[in-house]
């Protein structure tokens, strides 16, 4: 099989590809576990020794590729419209939150307190993150708007050392006297300089590249850049969930995994389609509302985890709601690629048909006009 034919089979199938990805982290997770502890190489930058982890290098070339689909001068343009832009980062944050403190409330009947807690923190610690930079790549794969999408991620995470405190303390006051300073403890974990190392920085650079590089190249590389995209989510995505699945198989808790997945799979379809509803609602494009959706139903999981494992230590029950929402977003983000594909294809094919229509139509006209008028 040839490497075309790979990424076409991969780019068609790439649902399949996801779910197999999330069973092979769950029964085989060695692989990526090894993966997460790979550390490429070291960096200074303004003032932060940071190791460059295989995940996070998979993550700075996502976000690399994504500003290297962009044209500064349209990034900067999205400031002329800065609806979408608004509207994406405000609700971004305000729908997740009135769930959650809808979920808190109803909650109250479930029969174990630290279990309802427990999901509370994992839901507040995946509604904290910025908007995930992987929605740049699956933006860029969906034929969105790529300038609004790296606005939506770069905004969000600048705002996030603001708005993150506001949503622990919201927690703090909302959860009453279950571990009192557990909230304040994660937030002194956000870093303001690992956000703009890791996720800032990285797409500026993609946009320098492109725009030193010129469109002549930027086509001819913008074939590669998608396919790879696309392998290199999967491999992300395995590693990842190699960290919490395997607990649902080794240490299984029918009721309160079933009361993680419903809640987390509804935070997750409200959240989707509420970018939907908004670009519906906003009467935008089609690129401009499949940007919404991708951010408003997408966050750095990653990062939770990372601050989760720092703050909690290994607590599957408050972990795996973040792993869940992980490979739910996933999973909603390729339904909606497999649908706009579908679509984009279908309306690839009419437009050559109704042009092929079209030329058997002149081609007609020529022929009985050159019947009335020989040469």
């Amino acid at each position: 099989m040839g490497l075309h034919r790979l990424f076409d089979v991969i780019h068609k199938k790439f649902f399949f590809f996801l779910i197999l990805s999330y069973l092979l982290a769950a029964l085989f997770p060695e692989a990526g576990l090894e993966l997460r502890k790979i550390t490429l190489f070291h960096w200074n930058l303004l003032g932060v020794r940071e190791e460059i982890t295989f995940p996070i290098f998979q993550l700075f070339i996502l976000l690399f590729n994504g500003g290297f689909g962009v044209k500064i001068r349209d990034f900067i343009t999205q400031f002329s419209k800065p609806l979408p832009l608004i509207l994406g980062v405000f609700f971004n944050f305000i729908v997740p939150c009135l769930f959650v403190s809808l979920y808190w409330l109803i909650s109250s009947l479930w029969h174990n307190p630290k279990e309802r807690y427990d999901l509370f923190v994992g839901l507040i610690l995946i509604i904290a993150m910025p908007i995930a930079g992987s929605t740049i790549g699956w933006s860029q794969n969906s034929n969105a708007n790529i300038p609004l999408s790296l606005g939506l991620v770069f905004f969000s995470t600048l705002l996030s050392p603001l708005l993150t405190p506001m949503i622990f303390h919201a927690a703090k006051v909302l959860g009453g006297t279950y571990e009192p300073g557990l909230f304040g403890h994660i937030s002194h974990q956000i870093n303001s300089q690992f956000l703009i190392l890791d996720i800032v920085i990285p797409s500026f650079l993609g946009m320098f590249a492109r725009l030193i590089s010129g469109n002549g190249v930027y086509e001819k590389v913008i074939r590669i850049i998608k396919p790879l995209n696309e392998i290199n989510l999967l491999v992300l995505i395995y590693s990842n969930a190699a960290t919490a699945l395997p607990f649902i198989i080794h240490k299984p808790d029918t009721d309160f995994f079933l009361l993680i997945g419903i809640v987390v799979f509804l935070l997750c379809l409200i959240r989707f389609h509420a970018g939907q509803w908004i670009g519906s609602l906003f009467h935008f494009g089609e690129p401009t509302k499949r940007s919404l959706i991708y951010a408003l139903g997408m966050n750095n999981n990653g990062m939770g985890l990372v601050l989760s494992n720092a703050v909690v230590g290994n607590q599957p029950s408050i972990i795996l709601p973040i792993i869940l929402y992980n490979l739910f977003q996933q999973i909603m983000a390729a339904a909606f690629y497999s649908s706009w594909t579908k679509k984009d294809n279908l309306v690839g094919t009419s437009t050559e048909d109704s042009a092929v229509t079209k030329g058997k139509q002149l081609a007609q006209k020529f022929k009985n006009y050159s019947s009335v008028n020989p040469p």
